[in-house]
């Protein structure tokens, strides 16, 4: 019975007993309660589903910026890999899905602290060739070449390029000499880290290219800091001592060869003269002597006129009067004192 006391009428059957409302599909159901709701809130949610269409839809809508390249995989399998810089349409999740990786940023790795292995807090603990053990950091540079194989070859590219970057620097770091791997060779050591880690990522092909290996810092332990120290500061005085030797060297050296030519440039100049000298007086000689062998008498008085010419400006001249009582003259008032 119903609320008005009035007794329901059964549902009607069909042939295997069932009702009818039994014999609806979810759909039938769905459209039967469709139908019966009033005109105004099917449109409503009619206006919703269609909106939530659209939506779906422009979800697969996605921006290539300027420094990444698109990939776009359907179904777990890659049907573009080369996607250029713009807006572009893929079909929604869960059909497509868009990978967007910076190809034109320059990704870092640190070797040294906080990474995996024989890393410590202040770098990674190796050991060089000359049985020193030293703490080093390095910076590893690389770039995607390869968007695909970055994206799909290898689950984590960036620790293999640490775990890699580790081993090569060891094996480089071992070979060499804490000296040189400090002055000399830290160039070197750089370009084999580099080529090593190269070498590496193209045998896995993970699609990266290593552009630069640097050392951030090259230590010693904290156990054994105040020797090398000393050390370092004994190699620098040596430099320095070196250095100053040298450039005394090189300053003293020409200032004491440009005295030598000077000096002997003077000698050879002093020489000339008193050859030349001593050849003109010889010559003079000769001419006088000649002179003199032609006529004896007229040379000799030539020879001593030339000569009183020459003397008698020099001499001082007293005129005496002896005109006196005596007639005598006292010649100690003129002689020099």
């Amino acid at each position: 019975m119903n609320e008005d006391g009035r007794r329901e009428s059964p549902e009607p059957e069909d042939a295997g007993g069932r009702t009818k409302a039994e014999g609806l599909s979810s759909t039938d159901i769905l459209l039967v309660g469709l139908r019966s709701l009033p005109l105004r809130k099917r449109r409503f949610l009619a206006g919703l589903v269609a909106a939530a269409v659209l939506v779906y839809l422009l979800s697969g809508i996605y921006v290539v910026q300027t420094d990444e390249i698109g990939v776009v995989v359907r179904f777990g399998r890659v049907v573009a890999d080369d996607v250029p810089p713009g807006i572009h349409y893929r079909v929604p999740w869960p059909v497509d899905r868009a990978y967007r990786p910076k190809t034109a940023e320059i990704k870092k790795v640190l070797v040294g602290p906080g990474a995996a292995g024989r890393s410590t807090a202040g770098g990674l603990e190796t050991l060089t060739g000359d049985t020193n053990v030293i703490l080093v950091q390095v910076i590893i540079q690389y770039v995607i070449s390869d968007p695909r194989r970055y994206l799909f070859v290898c689950e984590g590219p960036e620790r293999l390029v640490e775990a890699a970057s580790e081993e090569v620097t060891a094996s480089v770091v071992g070979r060499m000499g804490v000296d040189a791997l400090l002055t000399t060779e830290k160039l070197q050591a750089q370009a084999l880290i580099k080529e090593g880690v190269q070498r590496v990522a193209d045998d896995y092909g993970i699609g990266i290219t290593i552009i630069g290996a640097y050392f951030q810092d090259i230590s010693p332990p904290v156990e054994v800091a105040y020797a090398f120290r000393d050390v370092a500061s004994a190699r620098e005085d040596r430099s320095r001592l070196i250095n100053e030797a040298e450039g005394y060297r090189n300053t003293i050296i020409p200032t004491t060869r440009g005295k030598a030519i000077r000096m002997v440039r003077e000698a050879e100049g002093y020489r000339d003269e008193r050859v030349e000298r001593a050849r003109g007086e010889a010559e003079r000689f000769l001419s006088l002597l000649a002179e003199y062998s032609r006529g004896k008498e007229i040379t000799a008085s030539r020879i001593y006129i030339e000569k009183m010419e020459k003397i008698l400006p020099r001499l001082k001249v007293y005129m005496v009067d002896r005109s006196g009582e005596s007639g005598a003259a006292n010649l100690r008032l003129i002689l020099p004192k």
